[in-house]
């Protein structure tokens, strides 16, 4: 009595993920859908379904697996195609097989009208918008025109701006001030300490001084980028 054969099937998506595990990088799964119902369409491997759904196993594993090796040493798809059944075995189809009662629906091919149809309508309405646009405003005189350009800024937009900029320039100050002190008392002695007398040493202010300055000119940019969320 023969034992039961233990094969393990898979749907599309993770069909094209066990693909992905074996070769050396990925492929999508629509990609590999076009690969098999090309065979089909050609007579040279048949994949199996259940309940009209197709569903692949490890015979169209190793067939996925070596599509994609001889794509990468530059072989072209109908050759491939092709020759296939040369080198790895193929399934055969059923005596009752028909070919598919209608045609696959390729989900790529469906965006890709989509969008060309979105495109198309988009132009055509920035075409009547712009047209539009153009009639309105031959039609408006030069008075109305001038009603739409910016209107100039209050002295007190002014002050509020000239304010809002003095307390960021405040703020990035202290906070660069604060990480240069941070910075600065991690140098080690010999920069920070200098001697003096014999005996007695101190922290060398002069160098403190022209390592903060160095260190903000070098963050500032950085620093008021972030403040104001600036990739």
């Amino acid at each position: 009595m023969n034992e039961p054969v233990n094969t393990t099937y898979w749907q599309i998506t993770e069909f094209a993920e066990k693909v992905t595990e074996k070769i050396d990088g990925s492929v999508h799964y629509n990609t590999v859908a076009k690969w098999f119902n090309k065979l089909e369409t050609m007579g040279v491997h048949y994949v199996s379904r259940a309940a009209g759904e197709k569903i692949y196993d490890e015979l169209d594993l190793k067939i996925g697996v070596f599509i994609h090796q001889k794509r990468a040493e530059k072989w072209r798809l109908d050759v491939i195609f092709e020759n296939l059944s040369n080198y790895i075995e193929t399934r055969p189809f059923p005596d009752e097989w028909e070919g598919e009662s209608s045609p696959t629906i390729n989900s790529s091919e469906i965006e890709e009208s989509i969008i060309r149809k979105v495109t198309t309508r988009i132009q055509e309405q920035l075409i009547a918008s712009q047209n539009e646009l153009a009639n309105t405003l031959e039609q408006v005189a030069a008075s109305k025109i001038s009603s739409l350009l910016p209107q100039p800024k209050t002295d007190e937009e002014i002050r509020l701006e000239r304010l809002n900029h003095a307390l960021l320039q405040m703020k990035l100050n202290n906070k660069l001030e604060e990480a240069a002190l941070d910075e600065w008392k991690k140098q080690p002695d010999h920069i920070r300490v200098r001697k003096v007398g014999f005996f007695r040493k101190e922290e060398n202010h002069e160098e403190r001084e022209r390592f903060i300055r160095k260190y903000k000119n070098e963050n500032m940019e950085r620093a008021l980028r972030e403040e104001l969320d600036i990739e």
